[in-house]
């Protein structure tokens, strides 16, 4: 039985198509951490560690850094940020290439014999051999604006695919796509810079926190609308929160929240899930809305205009502002510092 197993791992391993010191390297590296035998030293690799051979060389043959391998096989969640990343890169390298290639074959055919250093350089004089992009703009914003529309939407996208929902999809993305160079570009640019674990990290709170919404019935949106102030008085109360929040609001927070509620009628139809979420957390908000306009909210209300100032438009989110800043804390746009918000800013 011994000898049978060791035969299936050796087996497995071939299927690697990895050379023993590329092997070797990565136990090295500590990308793979297969057991030892006692008696002998040898490495016993088991089928988890051929699985991560497998992963490893794939994503090596597609160019990724070990850096971002080792990130990928710690927290295999962030993959798409990473895959992202790398498709970036390559569509760069591939356009910077052939524009460089365009140029160069048109000055060769251009260019007559040169005797001299002078002549060369008149010849080059008015020539600008550095590849011009821009034209190229749409092929990457197509791409930014699926990694904005899969972030807006990531808890509502596990339902199979119909050619209804995939007709659906297109319509969210074009819209996403008609937006992504006006009031979704700054938002692009910060997803941007932050880390695929930031991203993750935030991502899972928003799914966590979206499920919990999904979850709720009438009788639960009086205990929801309690969590709500809470939530909400800590953050009136946070100076840091405030300061984050009155940065990020305008170019930020209230573009990309109006946008996802203009898409609220395509994803009502896209997903069940979200006509739940939807309709709970709407019914929600407008409870804590009534609140907000009686005596005894008047304080809450006065605390909660304090704190917001002129950032918030109530109105114009359907309510909907009063979820992301009670959520703020967990939220993406609390992923970096003060000093890091007003550094992007700067830039922006």
């Amino acid at each position: 039985m011994i000898r049978e197993k060791v035969y299936i791992r050796c087996t497995l391993l071939i299927t690697t198509n990895l050379q023993k010191r590329t092997i070797y390297f990565y136990i090295k590296e500590q990308l793979i951490t297969p057991a030892t035998t006692p008696e002998n030293g040898y490495h016993d690799f088991s089928e988890s560690d051929v699985s991560r051979l497998l992963i490893i060389r794939k994503l090596r043959d597609a160019g990724l850094p070990l850096a971002d391998i080792r990130a990928i096989l710690s927290n295999p969640r962030t993959a798409p940020y990473y895959l992202h990343k790398q498709i970036h890169q390559l569509q760069t390298l591939l356009l910077t290439t052939e524009e460089t290639m365009k140029n160069l074959d048109e000055f060769s055919a251009s260019l007559p014999v040169c005797h001299s250093f002078e002549q060369l350089s008149e010849c080059l004089k008015d020539i600008e051999l550095k590849p011009d992009l821009s034209r190229y703009h749409a092929q990457y914003t197509s791409r930014d604006a699926s990694r904005i529309a899969q972030y807006l939407w990531q808890s509502f996208l596990d339902a199979p695919m119909t050619e209804y929902r995939q007709f659906l999809w297109q319509k969210i993305m074009q819209s996403t796509l008609e937006h992504i160079d006006s009031d979704l570009k700054i938002m692009t640019h910060y997803l941007q810079t932050l880390s695929p674990e930031q991203l993750d990290a935030a991502n899972i709170n928003q799914y966590l926190r979206n499920q919990k919404i999904i979850a709720l019935t009438p009788d639960d949106y009086p205990s929801f609308v309690e969590e709500l102030k809470d939530s909400l008085t800590l953050f009136a109360t946070d100076e840091t929160q405030k300061k984050k929040w009155k940065l990020l609001y305008q170019p930020l927070i209230h573009p990309s929240t109006i946008f996802a509620f203009s898409i609220s009628s395509l994803m009502l139809e896209f997903h069940p899930d979200y006509k739940k979420y939807y309709e709970n957390i709407h019914g929600c908000c407008m409870l804590l809305k009534d609140y907000l306009n009686t005596k005894e909210g008047e304080d809450f209300k006065v605390l909660l205009t304090s704190a917001l100032q002129d950032c918030c438009d109530f109105e114009g989110s359907s309510y909907g502002e009063l979820e992301v800043a009670a959520f703020f804390h967990k939220s993406v746009y609390n992923a970096m510092s003060v000093a890091e918000i007003e550094e992007f800013l700067s830039f922006i």
